[in-house]
């Protein structure tokens, strides 16, 4: 059985361097030789010592490409450290606190960065050093970054040529060994090793274009050693080493020392023991949260995470539902590597994967890209059931930003569309394991697992009075969402058996089936994505035999709106936001349920007013742009219950 699902099944009742040189005998190189200090094969040679301090990094770049600094107390001491910019074109610094940091210029010129250094002992020191970028790099590593030992690290190639990559080769030229090295396209992941003491590894990647050229570069990673309870929250469920540059978006927060050591950690034990004495459900403390009131709660590992969560508060339609839905946990945790989203009882904090945050492609470099672990569950099953938003007969988000090579921008719109439907669908965890009713009523002593243990849910209620009726959906989610074997008669269920077991019972997704939370939180999203953005949801179901245009064999839009459905959306809405008033009279103004037409392609079912140029429309799509398109439209939903 799968490791994760062995994870998954034990928790859930709580869950519901780029700076480098061009190294080539090729004088049609992209990126011509750059100088550098010298690099031992065992170890990376310091660019200067500064008293105790080993500083790293490079003295020139290209625009475009990436440039690392680092810092090594030479006794392994503990120090905070603050990175900012001193002369130059303005850069983004988007890791200030992190023992290292990638930068990655886009114009050439003289730039002088320095460090903070805030000791143990309270003494301060200061370090700084000047580079120079010259003209533009077409090909560069993503990113140079810190990493807890033993954590998930993800590098990535971005090119920019407009040329195709024939060949990408990897290779650890410096540091403590790491034990496998694993490539995917464009992408390298792998474990950082254990170690005793921080330490720095390095990097090399080889590109060869379709051209023949070849292009090779440098990158850093730091690999903090950290103080690891290895039966503690996280690394006991799952023997997960989790990022220790976390910290408190607002560094003036009165919770700040609480959730820097309540919900997120490498120390925190299992079970955690922090009260709602220490910790308190937002509701508890005010019936009327403000956007600062969420932000005091806010715990992030870049501060450009938590940039974004306030303009999304700040500017979103969906905003003031966010205030009221928020007062049902104890903090919010955005982070580069939370990958799936998800709400955790155990600690009363919803769980944020920073992908659905960002909005420049400096702030998409920072991100982990470390594939979610469910990700190959359900492979020999013969149907797809993918879904999506639509608004306007379009995508919602409206653009795909799949390919990092392009360097796109993101519009706060489609931001919006991203966060919207993951933290609807959180909050209704959160208000489903501590609901409205109760938050005045708990006693301060208590740990949100306690509390938790200790009551019922409504996810209960509703599965007691509504419940999903198809065995054979239920059996099949536990394959696609938690990883059970699919046995021989699931292995021979086609798109049209799977039609027939779905389309008559009341469940709003596929993923409804996998557990009553699960159900509960989707039948409020689907409803208040509707309600309040006027995006609906598709779900289809399609082979995945011999179906290389993804012609649907069943689909729906607005199914939520289904008069079938309206007993247990109704039941689900009014509890997790009682703020919402005769919810029956709000479900019968949605848009009715349409018809996805069978036998038209997935991708050309989205403007249900032009499907009769299906064929053509879908012969516009290479297959690489279906697949990327499909890949998305079937990932599972950003949460673990």
């Amino acid at each position: 059985m799968n490791k994760h699902f062995i994870y998954i099944a034990s928790i859930f009742s709580l869950f519901s361097c780029g700076g480098g040189t061009s190294d080539s005998s090729n004088s049609g190189n992209l990126n011509p030789p750059i100088s550098s200090p010298p690099v031992s094969q065992n170890d990376v040679t310091p660019l200067f010592i500064q008293d105790d301090m080993r500083f790293y990094g490079k003295t020139e770049a290209r625009a475009g490409e990436t440039i690392g600094f680092a810092l090594i107390h030479e006794n392994d001491e503990a120090f905070d450290v603050s990175w900012t910019q001193i002369d130059g074109p303005p850069l983004p610094i988007l890791a200030a606190n992190s023992q290292s940091i990638g930068i990655t210029p886009d114009t050439s010129g003289n730039y002088t960065i320095g460090a903070t250094i805030t000791k143990s002992n309270g003494e301060r020191q200061n370090i700084e050093t000047s580079f120079t970028v010259s003209e533009r790099a077409e090909i560069s590593i993503m990113l140079d970054h810190t990493a807890a030992e033993m954590a998930k690290v993800s590098l990535h190639i971005n090119n920019r040529s407009g040329r195709n990559v024939s060949a990408i080769s990897w290779e650890q030229t410096a540091g403590v060994e790491i034990a496998e090295l694993t490539e995917q396209g464009q992408f390298l992941f792998f474990n950082a090793p254990e170690v005793s003491k921080d330490e720095l590894l390095e990097l090399r990647a080889q590109v060869t274009l379709e051209t023949g050229n070849t292009y090779s570069e440098e990158v850093f990673v730091l690999v903090q050693n950290v103080d690891i309870n290895r039966d503690g929250l996280f690394f006991g469920n799952n023997d997960d080493v989790i990022t220790e540059d976390m910290h408190a978006y607002l560094p003036s927060s009165p919770y700040k020392t609480a959730i820097e050591s309540c919900v997120y950690g490498n120390r925190i034990p299992n079970p955690p023991n922090c009260s709602f004495a220490t910790l308190p459900l937002i509701g508890m403390v005010t019936p009327n949260p403000d956007i600062n009131d969420i932000l005091e709660r806010t715990l992030v590992s870049h501060q450009w995470m938590g940039d974004r969560f306030r303009q999304y508060l700040q500017d979103s339609v969906a905003g003031p539902d966010m205030l009221n839905l928020l007062r049902g946990v104890t903090a919010i945790v955005i982070s580069y590597e939370v990958r799936p989203s998800f709400y955790w009882a155990a600690t009363g904090a919803i769980y944020l994967d920073a992908n659905n945050f960002w909005m420049t492609p400096s702030e998409r470099d920072t991100l982990n890209d470390q594939p979610d672990f469910r990700s190959n569950f359900g492979n020999e099953l013969q149907f797809l059931f993918p879904w999506r938003y639509v608004k306007n007969n379009d995508y919602y988000p409206a653009t795909f930003y799949g390919n990092k090579d392009l360097r796109q921008t993101r519009s706060f719109e489609d931001v919006e569309a991203e966060i919207s439907w993951l933290m609807y669908h959180e909050l209704a965890h959160a208000n489903d394991f501590f609901p409205p009713t109760a938050w005045q009523n708990i006693n301060d002593n208590t740990t949100p697992l306690a509390y938790f243990r200790g009551n019922g849910t409504n996810s209960d209620v509703l599965n007691n009075n509504f419940p999903l009726r198809s065995d054979e959906m239920h059996a099949l989610a536990q394959v696609s969402f938690g990883g059970e074997d699919a046995t021989a008669t699931q292995k021979a269920y086609t798109a049209e058996d799977v039609a027939s077991f779905f389309e008559p019972d009341i469940s709003p997704s596929y993923y409804s089936f996998f557990t009553t939370r699960e159900d509960y939180a989707t039948l409020f999203e689907r409803f208040i994505m509707l309600h309040r953005l006027g995006a609906g949801a598709d779900v289809a179901i399609l082979s995945d035999v011999d179906n290389d245009q993804r012609l649907i064999t069943w689909g729906q839009r607005n199914r939520v709106s289904d008069p079938a459905l309206a007993d247990r959306v109704e039941f689900a809405v009014s509890r997790v936001y009682p703020e919402l008033v005769n919810v029956r009279a709000l479900i019968q103004q949605l848009p009715e349920e349409q018809t996805l037409p069978s036998g038209v392609s997935w991708f050309d079912a989205v403007d249900l007013s032009q499907t009769g140029n299906s064929v053509q429309e879908v012969n516009k799509m290479s297959k690489a742009e279906k697949h990327r398109r499909m890949e998305l439209d079937t990932r599972r939903p950003h949460h673990m219950n």
